[in-house]
């Protein structure tokens, strides 16, 4: 009976690992979006919000180990709280590809236009809540001129709250870089820049 070559076996076996696990991985992510579900749920809606600030996000919030490739990662640390900003609405996106509203906010009226964080609203199928908070914000805008590209002609001041969320599909070069792809809106000061609020529970006025 012929000798079994060990080296060609470990080889077979290691093959067979290989399309064996791949699948597997695949299948295990079927979000439609990068992190989907933790987008959309309202499943820390009744939290009530911490009081945080947009600077204190860019300067304080630390980035989580994130990247492209955790698009069914779970919420974990700050992400499993609520949070609450009041700043200044600098443009408004209506239009993105997954149905949110993106919009950007600065800590001061003229404060640069790239200094932003991203906080988005889902839509109105999601929740009753998404819903509201398009129209609060809507009423906020009133007859405010607003460019292309959903810049407004005079920024708005309103309350925002809800989840925190860390953007990890525009970061480049692994989990723990800092570099970033430039496409997350105008907001591309930093890596803490991917924080958001996301998905919007509600829209006040200040």
């Amino acid at each position: 009976m012929p000798r079994l070559d060990t080296a060609a076996a470990l080889v077979a076996l290691g093959l067979v690992g290989l399309l064996a696990g791949a699948p597997v991985g695949a299948q295990a992510c079927r979000e439609p979006h990068y992190r989907w579900t933790q987008k959309t749920d309202t499943a820390l809606a009744d939290l009530a919000p911490q009081a945080t600030s947009v600077s204190a996000i860019l300067a304080t919030w630390a980035p989580p180990d994130l990247g492209p490739r955790d698009r069914c990662a779970p919420r974990s640390q700050r992400e499993l709280g609520a949070y609450g900003v009041t700043a200044w609405v600098r443009r408004v996106d209506k239009f993105k590809d997954d149905g949110d509203w993106h919009i950007e906010l600065t800590e001061r009226a003229d404060s640069p236009a790239d200094s932003c964080i991203v906080v988005e609203i889902p839509a109105r199928k999601y929740s009753a809540r998404y819903a509201r908070a398009r129209a609060a914000l809507d009423s906020l805008i009133g007859d405010r001129k607003i460019r292309r590209g959903g810049v407004l002609a005079r920024p708005m001041r309103a309350g925002i709250s809800g989840a925190a969320f860390f953007d990890g599909q525009h970061r480049r070069g692994g989990r723990r870089s800092d570099k970033i792809d430039g496409e997350h809106g105008r907001c591309n000061s930093s890596v803490r820049a991917l924080w958001e609020i996301h998905p919007v529970y509600r829209v006040t006025s200040p």
